[in-house]
Parts: structure tokens; sequence; C-alpha cells
């Protein structure tokens, strides 16, 4: 039984598709169905049902995947610390964030960089639910986002900075020159949200889930800087973190006349795994980014 045999079933598993799976194992479909088979032989037993058009898991197959997930975790952390001891000199480091933390991740990207150009950086911006899911996949090393409102077992959360969930308007509205908002207020005017998942939404939601408003939600959308020039250029509501908007010209954020604002900024790790020396590297660097803290200083 070899390692790549364990990776290529995963994957097929994963993907439930051959040709998907080949291809992202850069691998021919034929290769990839007969390394399968091979590995079927040796156990002597069926780990996939296949046909012209699906591919599903027997209950074989699906009794002993987590074992192989697991095996190839392990044999992944493995690799990753034989290149620790290559003093950062090689290697990979795949980081994840959203939309609000891009400025705190510009600035470590570069100073990571200076001191080790050896170590190849993958970043990827996704909204913090597809964070999560790629921390349990073993996908990224690292996430970047304000801590989730539901609990999720395999990922650990470390806090980097407090912030508040505020309103947005523009700065022609005519709630722009009060000192703060009243949810009640809400229900006078339309809004235009963050789609449900994103942070911010789901901070909104668990704010006012008891509180049976009547809110006219005209637009929803998942993309955070297109959200801000639709506010910007209208007299809608939005509800974003604080450090979101602190930089967007014609914008004026509102502080909400209610308890539940809180979004905690964080680093996400997946639970019990090997954390490789770049990715310790790389958060230190994003603890001590002191232009970043000062902006913070100015909310």
């Amino acid at each position: 039984m070899e390692l790549r045999h364990l990776k290529y079933f995963a994957k097929v598993a994963e993907l439930k598709n051959f040709s998907e799976a080949a291809k992202v194992l850069c691998v021919t479909q034929s290769t990839l169905s007969q390394q399968i088979k091979k590995l079927e032989d040796e156990l002597n037993v069926t780990l996939l049902l296949r046909d012209s058009h699906h591919v599903r898991l027997t209950d074989v197959g699906e009794a002993v995947l987590p074992a192989i997930l697991k095996t190839i975790n392990e044999a992944n952390s493995c690799m990753d610390l034989l290149h620790d001891v290559q003093d950062l000199s090689k290697g990979t480091l795949n980081v994840g964030s959203t939309l609000t933390f891009s400025p705190l991740l510009r600035d470590t990207v570069l100073s990571f960089n200076k001191h080790y150009p050896g170590i190849k950086l993958n970043l990827f911006c996704k909204s913090m639910e597809e964070l999560m899911e790629m921390l349990v996949k073993d996908e990224i090393d690292v996430a970047l986002s304000f801590k989730p409102t539901q609990s999720y077992d395999n990922v650990e959360s470390k806090r980097l900075f407090d912030n508040q969930l505020c309103a947005v308007v523009s700065d022609s509205h005519p709630l722009a020159s009060q000192n703060h908002i009243r949810l009640s207020d809400l229900e006078r005017y339309q809004l235009a949200l963050p789609s449900r998942g994103l942070q911010a939404r789901n901070t909104f939601d668990a704010m006012i889930g008891n509180l049976n408003l009547d809110l006219n939600i005209i637009v929803e959308i998942n993309e955070i800087s297109i959200l801000m020039d639709i506010v910007r250029n209208s007299r809608f509501i939005t509800f974003l973190s604080d450090v979101t908007v602190r930089q967007q010209k014609g914008l004026v954020t509102l502080p909400i006349a209610q308890d539940g604002t809180n979004m905690e900024g964080c680093f996400h790790y997946l639970k019990g795994s090997y954390h490789k020396r770049a990715t310790r590297e790389f958060v230190r660097m994003i603890c001590e980014n002191q232009s970043y803290r000062l902006a913070l200083m100015t909310l």
C-alpha cells in the first residue's frame, strides 16, 4: 500500500468523480482508476461503486475513509516537520483570510517575504465559513477572520483584537449625523446586507434574533466592496465591522444601541495538528504588526 494510492482514493471520495479527481491530481483518468483498483485488490475489498455517471463509497469505503484521511494528514505533517529543519529556506505556507483582514495580511506578507524569500505563500480570500471548511480539510495552515458564531470542534481560535458591528450609511444619509442608531429605527429604512454566512451578517442576525423587527431587506450580496459602493451611492443601511469601513471614503459608521455587537478578530488553526514553523513565524508577525494595531487604535 502506497501513500499516493490513499491520496487518490481520498480525492475521488471527496469529489465523487474520477475525471475531476484526475485533473486535480494531475494524472490520467485511466491511471487513477488503475491505481485505486490496485489498492482495492491489495486490501481485498471494494471501496468505490462506479458506473458511467456516478461514483459512491461502499460501506467499507465509508468506514476506512476517516482513517485514510488521518494517515494522509499525519504524512503531510511529517513532511512539514522535515522541511522545518531547513531553517525556513524552503517550503510552502497556505494562508486564508476574509476581506476585513486584508490590511493585516498585506503588511505581514511583505514582511514575511522579505525575511523568508524561499517560502512560497499561497493566499486564499474566502468567506469565514469557507475558511473553516478549508482548515478542516487541511487545505490551509492558518486562517484570519472574525471568530465564528457557531462552534467548530476541529478548529482552535486565538484572539487578535476586538471590534464592533456597526451600522453603515453614506455621508449624505439622514442618519449620518447621529451619534448612534437604535434597531427600531431600521423599520423606517431600506437595508442592503451582507449575504448569510458572512460573519457580519451572522452577528447581525444573532443580534436581532428575538426582537421581532419588520425589516425591509432590499439587497443581499456576498461581495463586501460592492456592498459598500452600493451604500455609498444610496440611502440604504448596511451592517459591517467597524474595521472594515474605517478607511472608506463617503461612508459613516454608527454605533448600535444594542448588546451583541462584539466581533472578535482571530487567527484559526486546525486543532491538534502540527503547526509548521513557517506558520508559527507568520502568526508571530501578524501579532506584532504595529501599523495595523495603530490603525485599530484610531477606531
